[in-house]
């Protein structure tokens, strides 16, 4: 039996249902973060020493760059290279549109805590385009699916790293997947829409989704026997590739993997060992790195999915059991998410050697951890599917008892999390006083560049702040891929224009007397917090 409003006429799967499963992520969204957060004013947003000012300072850089191919270039940090707003996970299609949008519409000073609101949101709209292919019109699948993948725990953990809230593209991938299941015809122009925007947004949630395209097409093609449905999934990938010169130029092909592979991987514990009604004392981040991995389900949720082993589930009207090569990809994804390196709690189970040939790629998705992500979507999807053939009040029961039991499970997640982002201030970096003493500069030749001595967070992203608050070329970044000469000091401060440029050097790696045998002639010092700022004094 269908669970229908009192008003006649609403089908969940019509606008009605849409509207409301997007006004429950955004008010989800504005329940679970402090005041200030979402209109980016509140103090987690003022500090030069996290992630956030990375992604931050980039946006700003970007759009004060000018108009230039390739378009996400941004031309004065890593300068004068140049590096692209992917790379310092900006959200490439975000942050364009603001730029396009700047010279019409009054943007926020910070818009970050609006990319949050609009993640929520569209995670209740792909929730409901999910649940709408599972059962075209039932206000108790909505509902329940909804609630359960709006709330996610491992969704709201990801809160710090902006781009990877994108899990509505999971979702979407999903609802594409069983769309195509139940017509039993290609979706090529809705994959290609879905998969270029999300190129764009976040290079692991593309790889996830594509993993789902693979197994779309290759189910149906098991299903039609038509070779064309295979072949469709090229579109996608030639529609990105189409992009990347205009967008992206030469900087996709240059980045510089990162090692990591194998320490931030996923516990085998993950999905049930750390909530708050029963967990497991043994469920522990064994590498340091597993909080990649945190993709605890909730004990409502993992109650349901025990339940849907059980006689009381069944496949009701339209069921459309996962094909087997989504349930492939699936493992592979689970897998994946474990590494080479399996733990269960603290205990190394298992190490199984990468073929060598796999290693870039490897490399290039070191954090593992995160591709349990559309696992953990379709067990909601599929878990809730087995459960139509109930009549309305068993329903509605199972319901109340799964979101009552995974509420009380996963609140006091949500409470960390709100906390964490009550975090002070912290700015090093007087942009004031910085700005005095860079006046009449325009580039600012940094020692050491990123990842060189151990020069990272605290070194570097400050400076990042004050080249993209006050307009000044940076010589190097906290970005992404990147890689540099570390032993090119003195050949980068001899082919430099004294009258324009600054010198900055970290108290903690470099003596006075180191500082001033790479200085030009006429340079004065002074010290800035743990910088050494010097310039050629003027006449």
């Amino acid at each position: 039996m269908t669970v229908r409003p009192a008003l006649s006429g609403w089908k969940s799967s019509g606008a009605a249902g849409l509207v409301l499963s997007v006004l429950f992520g955004a008010a989800f969204a504005l329940a679970v973060t402090p005041k200030g957060f979402i209109a980016g004013t509140s103090s987690y947003w003022h500090t030069q020493v996290e992630d956030i000012a990375q992604y931050y300072s980039g946006y700003l850089a970007y759009l004060r760059a000018p108009w230039s191919l390739p378009l996400l270039s941004i031309p004065s940090l890593n300068w004068p290279s140049g590096t692209v707003v992917t790379f310092v996970d900006a959200i490439p299609v975000f942050s364009l549109t603001l730029k396009l949008l700047s010279p019409v519409v009054p943007l926020p000073d910070n818009p970050f805590g609006l990319w949050v609101l609009l993640c929520f949101a569209l995670q209740g709209a792909a929730a409901w385009f999910a649940a709408s292919q599972l059962r075209d019109d039932d206000w108790w699948v909505l509902g329940l699916t909804v609630l359960l993948c709006v709330a996610m725990p491992s969704l709201t953990a990801r809160m710090g790293h902006l781009s990877l809230q994108a899990h509505f593209i999971l979702l979407f991938s999903l609802g594409l997947y069983i769309r195509t299941r139940r017509r039993q015809q290609s979706l090529p122009g809705a994959w290609t829409l879905l998969l270029v925007a999300a190129f764009y947004i976040n290079f692991y949630l593309t790889a996830m989704a594509l993993a789902v395209l693979a197994a779309c097409q290759i189910d149906l093609w098991r299903k039609t026997g038509n070779k064309r449905d295979l072949a469709l999934a090229a579109v996608p990938l030639l529609a990105i590739a189409a992009t990347v010169p205009p967008m992206l130029g030469l900087a996709f092909g240059e980045a510089v993997a990162d090692p990591g592979f194998g320490y931030y991987s996923m516990n085998l514990l993950a999905p049930v060992g750390r909530g708050s009604l029963i967990s497991f004392p043994f469920s522990v981040d064994a590498t340091g790195g597993q909080y990649e991995g945190y993709n605890y389900l909730g004990l409502g949720l993992i109650g349901l999915t025990g339940l849907a082993f059980t006689r009381l589930a069944r496949p009701g009207a339209g069921w459309q059991r996962p094909g087997l090569f989504l349930v492939l990809a699936l493992a592979a994804c689970t897998v994946y998410a474990l590494s080479n390196e399996i733990y269960v709690g603290p205990v190394h189970l298992l190490h199984w050697r990468v073929p060598g040939f796999l290693m870039p790629l490897f490399e290039t998705f070191r954090s593992s951890g995160r591709f349990f992500w559309p696992v953990s979507y379709a067990i909601v999807l599929y878990a809730v599917a087995r459960f139509t053939h109930l009549e309305r009040l068993p329903r509605l029961g199972l319901a109340a008892a799964v979101l009552l039991v995974q509420a009380v499970d996963v609140k006091p997640t949500f409470a960390v999390v709100r906390h964490a982002l009550k975090r002070e201030a912290n700015e090093p970096a007087d942009i004031a006083q910085w700005n005095a003493a860079l006046a009449g500069a325009r580039t600012i030749h940094a020692f050491p560049k990123f990842k060189c001595n151990g020069a990272l967070i605290r070194e570097i992203l400050p400076l990042q702040m004050v080249a993209a608050r006050g307009g000044y070329n940076l010589t190097t970044g906290f970005i992404s891929r990147y890689g540099a000469d570390c032993d090119a000091i003195a050949p980068e401060i001899a082919a430099s224009d004294p009258a324009t440029s600054a010198y900055v050097f970290t108290r903690a790696q470099f003596s006075d007397e180191q500082i001033a045998a790479y200085l030009p002639a006429g340079a004065a010092c002074r010290q800035l917090d743990i910088w050494i700022v010097c310039r050629k004094e003027q006449p």
